[in-house]
């Protein structure tokens, strides 16, 4: 999926961004740092095992559709892949970070568990930007197949999206009830401040619409599998878990409507261009 995303885009795309940075470095704090914060503001209320794991799926970094969401919303996608990637480089320093204050001020688990995510991290990094970066490679020495692949993009990536969404679902079928009970309304609440947080951030620095589409998909959708890897593997309670699965179930609603209102308002942009040159 990442593959057929990159044949979308150009090394012009990556320069761009790279040549006015603002929009990045805005991205990347936003991610880095608004959701863990907002986590932490939302744990004071909250079960000490809720509050720990909403932080933990806070602090992990964006799930890699995110950048297929931002394709679908007419956003910057290259933007949005900049950012899977750094996010998910910082994450070795910062998850570790705001998981053990959390651990501190909530103490639901043993103090002083180090969290060795690097080899996560780096994981994500190879999903996510290596074959985005290989797509852009066939677009630029192959065109014409590249053109071919994203064609399918669209159909075939929700399709698939749709696919692990179930199938997340069905293996975890035990716990989502227990979980949306437990944490569903925080875990909402959490991606629902986050996305419009960043988008108000987005817009207060001076953000263009596909920016802002960018930033608010990058801080809404986080990555479960390093969660549960941070949950199961390194912490062992699968209680601090819960949060994290009804975030992963619940963030699909926020994303769908950033492309639903998205992709609206830029149809009636084209439109509304279409009049005034008739």
């Amino acid at each position: 999926m990442m593959f057929a995303l990159g044949t979308t885009l150009t090394a012009g795309d990556l320069r761009r961004v790279l040549a006015r940075p603002a929009a990045f470095v805005v991205g990347l704090l936003a991610h880095t740092l608004l959701l863990p914060l907002v986590a932490f503001g939302l744990g004071f209320a909250l079960p000490l095992e809720t509050a720990v794991g909403l932080v933990i799926i806070a602090s992990c970094p964006a799930n890699a559709t995110a950048n297929l969401f931002t394709h679908y919303a007419r956003g910057d996608t290259m933007l949005s892949v900049c950012l899977t990637a750094a996010a998910s480089l910082v994450s070795v320093a910062t998850l570790p970070l705001f998981v053990n204050l959390a651990l501190a001020f909530f103490p639901a688990a043993p103090p002083g568990t180090r969290l060795p995510v690097f080899t996560s991290a780096l994981g994500l990094f190879l999903v996510s930007t290596l074959p985005a970066l290989a797509g852009m490679r066939l677009r630029h020495t192959r065109p014409d197949a590249a053109a071919r692949v994203e064609s399918r993009l669209s159909a075939g990536g929700l399709l698939l999206i749709l696919a692990v969404i179930a199938a997340a679902i069905w293996s975890e079928r035990d716990t989502v009830g227990p979980a949306l009970v437990r944490a569903g309304a925080p875990a909402l609440l959490l991606n629902v401040l986050t996305v419009c947080l960043a988008w108000g951030v987005s817009a207060a620095a001076g953000l263009e619409r596909p920016q802002r589409v960018a930033v608010g998909l990058e801080c809404g959708l986080q990555s479960f599998a390093l969660a549960a890897f941070v949950c199961l593997t390194m912490l062992q309670r699968k209680a601090l878990l819960l949060p994290g699965i009804a975030y992963g179930l619940t963030m699909w609603l926020s994303a769908v409507a950033v492309v639903v209102i998205a992709r609206r308002r830029a149809f009636g942009t084209r439109a509304s261009s279409a009049n005034r040159h008739a």
